[in-house]
């Protein structure tokens, strides 16, 4: 058992608290004071001290000391504990450390928010490595419940009984299966799979089948509505046989009828294809015409149209070389922006020369600097040197200058050689551009006389084709009406007695059709009294099969009450006085999940406070027992609770008295 023990501790700065130390006894410690003192302080600078949280377990709440509504500024919050864990001794210190930083050129400094600082047994640590040593102690849920008597209960049910569920240890089916033989047959069924798969699975399958089951009789009613009405097929068929001779005789006697007209429908088709032939040659004739028309249009207008041509050809040779004259002169822009720069590149080393020349070597003993050597003639020692060497200092100088001139010649000669590189260039050009303009006009006097030439030419239009002039199609339209007019005399009608034995055909067919479709409905009552019957065989298996379904419940049911039952047992025979409530029945006798403590029979929440006290009490013994480690357990409001229960952990009380100060005893 671990046991960890609060021997003192310190806060600064903390809520208002500008510096306090409170020692504690190994055993149970009273804190007393009016209300407002900082009582409960101890326990939230306890719980921020270990884990920077609160004991409602909120990080952002107000730890700061406030003057005015506002906190102080360059003031640092501080807890700091001893902690006896199973006899070594730790010191632990936290520090809410404001950070300031000063811009670079300001006077004063920037607030830039705040920063944890970490102590173990005055060691610094980061947040991380500090976390992972208090949990090495104590993990803050389990520190949570077993500090706090009224915590567990203000816990989700949910959480409630996973925390109970695993002080209680597991309980497996094997156990209860082994209560009963009908509860080990059950597990049995559902090897391979979870009890909870299976009870889901055998309630989706009584779904169903109660579905199907309902679907069964509607579609009986269905199959019934749907069946025929039930006649005699035999005479029927006599019928059947009797009609179809009937339309025997009447098929053969259109069949002589029919001989006649198909011989005359030949005929008719026969000069149908004589007058197809003629409308073809008719078109032709006029398709001839309108050709010859316009290939005499197109041989009259020959001339016109060599000429046209031969103007366009001119027109777009001379926009040819117009485009190779703009060009030119284009080039010839840029050759003498070329020049220009050239010129102005000579007129500056020419003055450079100029400049250049005109320097004379001087000699100076007092001058500053030597102008060869570069080196401080006020110096004596180096004046010196000047004076052993200045007929050498006048030969460099003069060696210097000649070397600049001729540099400055020589690039002046190449500039001067491209200049007229460019003036050549920039003259052919211009010879061209002239040959160029001679062809333009050359070019522009021939279309002058091509257009005369033109105009003289006169426009011949084509000769309008009018069909009804020529007189081969007028021929052919006289042969075409003789022979329509043959064709609309020999058109066949329908000879009377044929149409009234179609008509005969007719009527016969539809009573025939009519005692067919009677006779189908032989096959139709036939297979819906099958569907019918199994339909019933059906609806009789899925009934069987539902209560078999509900047989599988029932034992289920039993089980899970077993099972229940068990938990709640072993669960509740690890406390005291508290007892816990986990399930509830439906009338229908399904269990839902709750978690509801028990006082004395009485929901926690409506208990005493001292019911609720010893309670807790009683819940932190037993987590105390099953997590192995105990802390100081804070009993708020210890004033309404004359005696409580025993317990291992330290107690520490708070209570509300008439001190003016805090007291501690």
């Amino acid at each position: 058992m671990k046991k960890v023990i609060l021997k003192s501790i310190t806060l600064r700065n903390f809520r208002g608290e500008k510096e306090r130390t409170t020692n504690f006894n190994d055993v149970e410690t009273t804190i007393m004071g009016e209300n407002g003192l900082g009582k409960s302080r101890h326990f939230d600078a306890f719980v921020w001290l270990l884990f920077g949280k609160d004991t409602k377990d909120r990080k952002d709440f107000n730890i700061k000391t406030l003057a005015d509504g506002k906190p102080l500024e360059r003031v640092n919050c501080e807890v700091s504990c001893v902690l006896d864990v199973n006899g070594e001794t730790i010191n632990l210190r936290r520090v809410y450390a404001e950070k300031w930083v000063k811009p670079r050129g300001q006077v004063e400094g920037r607030f830039d928010g705040h920063e944890h600082e970490l102590y173990w047994n005055d060691v610094p640590l980061k947040v991380g490595e500090y976390q992972a040593r208090i949990n090495s102690i104590i993990n803050d849920s389990v520190f949570k419940m077993i500090t706090n008597p009224m915590f567990f209960a203000g816990m989700k049910w949910q959480d409630q009984r996973e925390q109970l569920f695993q002080l209680a240890g597991t309980i497996t089916d094997a156990e209860i299966g082994a209560k009963k033989p009908e509860f080990a047959a059950l597990l049995d069924k559902i090897t391979g799979k979870s009890f909870a798969d299976f009870k889901r699975e055998i309630s989706a399958r009584k779904k169903r089948l109660k579905e199907d089951l309902e679907q069964i009789q509607p579609r009986i009613d269905q199959t019934q509505k749907l069946m025929p009405e039930i006649v005699d097929f035999e005479a029927l068929e006599a019928e059947i046989k009797d009609y179809e001779q009937q339309i025997a005789d009447v098929d053969k006697a259109i069949i002589d009828k029919s001989e006649a007209i198909r011989q005359q429908y030949e005929a008719v088709q026969t000069k149908q294809c004589e007058i197809n032939n003629l409308k073809q040659k008719q078109q032709k004739v006029l398709f001839d015409a309108q050709t010859q028309a316009h290939e005499d249009n197109f041989k009259a207008n020959e001339k016109r149209r060599e000429a046209e041509n031969d103007i366009k050809v001119a027109e777009s040779e001379i926009m040819t070389l117009q485009r190779a004259v703009d060009n030119n002169l284009q080039e010839a822009e840029g050759l003498k922006n070329r020049t220009r720069s050239k010129q102005e590149e000579a007129d500056i080393l020419r003055k450079q020369w100029y400049d250049e020349n005109a320097k004379e070597y001087k000699e100076n003993d007092m001058c500053l600097i030597c102008p060869v050597f570069k080196i401080n003639c006020t110096d004596n020692k180096a004046l010196n040197y000047y004076a052993e060497n200045k007929g050498k200092a006048r030969t460099s100088f003069i060696e210097m200058k000649q070397a600049k001139l001729a540099d400055i010649t020589e690039k002046g000669k190449k500039l001067t050689d491209e200049v007229e590189k460019l003036d050549k260039e920039a003259d052919k050009l211009v010879e061209k551009n002239d040959d160029l303009q001679k062809k333009i006009t050359e070019l522009t006097t021939n279309i002058k006389q091509l257009q005369i030439v033109l105009f003289k030419i006169p426009a011949a239009d084509a000769k309008d084709i009018i069909a009804a002039d020529l007189p081969e199609y007028a021929e052919f339209s006289m042969k075409i009406q003789t022979l329509e007019d043959e064709v609309r005399k020999m058109e066949p009608g329908e000879p009377a007695d044929t149409a009234e034995l179609r008509s005969k055909k007719t009527a016969v067919t539809d009573e025939i059709n009519k005692r067919k479709n009677k006779l189908h409905n032989r096959a139709l009552i036939a297979k819906y009294t099958q569907v019918i019957a199994d339909l019933e065989a059906q609806g009789k298996n899925i009934a069987q099969q539902i209560a078999d379904v509900e047989c599988e419940e029932y034992t289920i049911q039993s089980f899970t009450k077993a099972r229940i039952d068990e938990c709640e047992r072993r669960i509740n025979d690890l406390f005291t006085m508290v007892t816990f409530k986990l399930f509830e029945y439906t009338i229908d006798g399904n269990e839902s999940e709750i978690c509801i403590p028990l006082v004395n029979g009485i929901p926690f929440g409506v208990a005493n406070a001292a019911g609720q006290v010893n309670a807790g009490l009683d819940i932190i013994n037993a987590l105390v027992r099953f997590h192995g480690v105990s802390a100081p357990i804070f009993i708020d409001g210890r004033e309404s609770v004359n005696h409580i229960i025993p317990t291992e952990s330290q107690i520490i009380n708070l209570v509300v008295s008439k001190d003016k100060e805090l007291i501690i005893k």
